[in-house]
């Protein structure tokens, strides 16, 4: 999506600012998952049924400076429960097409595959299920031998013994000299 807006040139995704009614249809797929929503006098918020998902749309004219730095933000997305949250943001300058993908991965019911810390940090609602690895295909198993059996070492030429050394007879004790300290 945004590989192919960008060979198409900057018009096709920079624009300057969200229209009210453009903005708003990149919550489609939050009312579609049945999220519930609120107008305010500057904004719109969107809830997950379970209620630990948030959307929030200003709608108001924004610093474009302060969008930058992280000091206002014309989408935020928060999940999880308070203390244990996940955030994203998007500026005014953000295309459509990617916010409204944003939103419909988070009303994905997919799970999310989580590994190492993630998991340990899960807060009280989530539900883990364990993921057993994916049987191996036959070609798998053959690709697995085939770089299993390569060699970094030259096998020798047919028909030449390999040079093995003599073993050295045990060296005789060091008996210190006379006059000289160990």
């Amino acid at each position: 999506m945004l590989a192919t807006a960008y060979t198409e040139g900057p018009d096709s995704y920079l624009y300057y600012g969200n229209s009210d009614l453009a903005a708003l249809d990149v919550g489609t797929p939050l009312a579609a998952a049945g999220w519930s929503h609120r107008y305010g006098a500057s904004d719109v918020s969107f809830k997950s049924p379970d209620g630990l998902a948030e959307v929030h749309l200003r709608r108001t004219r924004l610093n474009h400076t302060a969008e930058m730095t992280g000091h206002q933000e014309r989408w935020l997305m928060l999940t999880g429960p308070p203390g244990n949250q996940w955030y994203a943001t998007a500026s005014s300058f953000t295309p459509e097409d990617l916010v409204a993908a944003m939103n419909t991965a988070l009303t994905d019911p997919a799970p999310v595959i989580r590994y190492g810390d993630d998991l340990r940090r899960l807060p009280p609602q989530a539900t883990a299920t364990p993921v057993k690895p994916p049987v191996p295909t036959p070609l798998d198993v053959r690709r697995a031998q085939a770089a299993n059996s390569r060699s970094t070492v030259a096998p020798p030429p047919t028909g030449v013994r390999p040079f093995i050394p003599a073993p050295r007879p045990p060296s005789a004790p060091q008996v210190p000299r006379p006059g000289h300290s160990r």
